[in-house]
């Protein structure tokens, strides 16, 4: 599935909302952490490349299709 272009806060917001914290911000990017124990860091940009966040969300464990449900 191909993913929308985004930005960080649209990111950051989808994945608050799929109980994901901000623990640390460094330059632009940022690192989330779920209670579960995945970890999952991302660019904070105005425009969050495609192929980036895929690979963002693969290696934090998260379905790209739970995370575009929860993007507004």
């Amino acid at each position: 599935m191909k993913l929308p272009l985004l930005s960080g806060k649209q990111v950051l917001s989808a994945l608050q909302r799929l109980g994901f914290r901000e623990v640390h911000r460094k330059g632009s990017h940022v690192k989330m952490r779920h209670d579960d124990g995945r970890v999952i860091v991302f660019p904070f940009h105005q425009e969050v490349d495609r192929f980036t966040l895929k690979g963002a969300l693969r290696d934090g464990g998260v379905d790209s299709d739970a995370f575009l449900r929860e993007v507004k």
